[in-house]
């Protein structure tokens, strides 16, 4: 069987703009009500901001007027990469965003491109006319001696194969059917139901890891998922079928090794609209590169909706100078959008 490879050389910053694009699009809904050519500039008040997830959302009263803009921002923890926090906006305080409007001029929403305090030049972000920015590196690098500990999921080419029109080409004709009739009312992110691996391994955002002497866990920050490797079993057999599926796990020269089956049918399991059965399969390897940090990589199967092997590797950064917090998804947040 053919091996699709991920492409490797990509600029970095269209690569990260893809990613949050995809993140933002994907995980919750689309972009479709945006005018992603268009971009609007608002001044005024914080009325309301909503840390959270699937999405942080920031209410801003226009100065002079009485309209009340609501911005929407990727989830908690991708904006955490930006050095945002719970507290960075206070109700009250003067604020400068600017963003993609809506299509429909009677909807003040605002897809996030920028945001500063009105009292300071510098900006708490700016994606500088590409639809996402690209997450500033960490003002120090650390290096782990262990997979033990926190880690940044950083942004890697994998998504080229995962999000986006590419989607299609890896998909069986079942598989391009259900990408082509996709729509935001069959998101099961609505309903707070996480991606699955491989897909949830490569979004931007904050992991932790916890080496057991029977298990491996494997947690991430964005909709609380915890993923449990068993050191101690050598059979899927008698597994119950869920979204993170069944994993078994072994040690190769530091290397941890992961092989997973017993996955649930998902609407989005193998990424941009496309679905994932019951017969997938994913071998990972969790290995400490030259650099200090965790190079995580992957091969995927599906026969019901990839007409290949899908293979794909991504780096994760050692942060031990950033608090793991899990955001649980909430479902009013979830379906916000659908009301916007």
């Amino acid at each position: 069987m053919q091996t699709v490879r991920v492409r490797r050389v990509l600029n970095a910053a269209g690569i990260a703009a893809s990613v949050l694009l995809a993140r933002h699009a994907l995980a919750h809904h689309s972009p479709a009500g945006y005018d992603m050519q268009a971009q609007r500039t608002v001044e005024g008040t914080i009325t309301e901001y909503e840390w959270g997830n699937p999405h942080v959302y920031l209410s801003v009263r226009e100065n002079g007027s009485d309209r009340v803009w609501i911005v929407e921002a990727f989830p908690s923890t991708a904006m955490k990469q930006y050095g945002w926090t719970k507290d960075t906006f206070a109700l009250g305080e003067r604020v400068v965003v600017s963003g993609h409007p809506g299509r429909n001029p009677a909807r003040t929403v605002l897809f996030l491109q920028g945001a500063r305090k009105a009292n300071s030049t510098a900006a708490l972000y700016e994606a500088n006319g590409a639809v996402a920015a690209p997450p500033p590196a960490p003002s120090q690098t650390f290096r782990a001696s262990s997979l033990a500990g926190t880690w940044s999921s950083s942004v890697g080419p994998a998504f080229g194969n995962f999000f986006g029109p590419a989607v299609a080409q890896l998909a069986t004709p079942q598989g391009a059917a259900a990408v082509a009739e996709f729509g935001d009312t069959a998101n099961p992110g609505l309903e707070c139901v996480p991606f699955a691996p491989p897909v949830y391994m490569i979004l931007p955002g904050f992991r932790s890891i916890e080496v057991r002497a029977d298990t491996v866990v494997i947690r991430g920050e964005d909709a609380a998922v915890d993923r449990l490797v068993h050191l101690d079993a050598t059979s899927h057999a008698g597994a119950a079928p869920s979204v993170q599926g069944h994993s078994i796990g072994r040690w190769d020269n530091g290397t941890l090794v992961v092989d997973t089956a017993s996955f649930s049918p998902h609407r989005l399991g193998n990424g941009a609209g496309l679905p994932s059965g019951a017969r997938k399969h994913l071998l990972e390897r969790f290995a400490l590169n030259a650099r200090g940090g965790l190079t995580y990589t992957f091969e995927l199967d599906d026969a019901e909706f990839l007409k290949e092997r899908v293979a794909g590797a991504t780096e994760w950064l050692y942060r031990p100078d950033v608090e793991y917090t899990a955001t649980p998804c909430n479902r009013d947040n979830a379906h916000r959008f659908l009301a916007e």
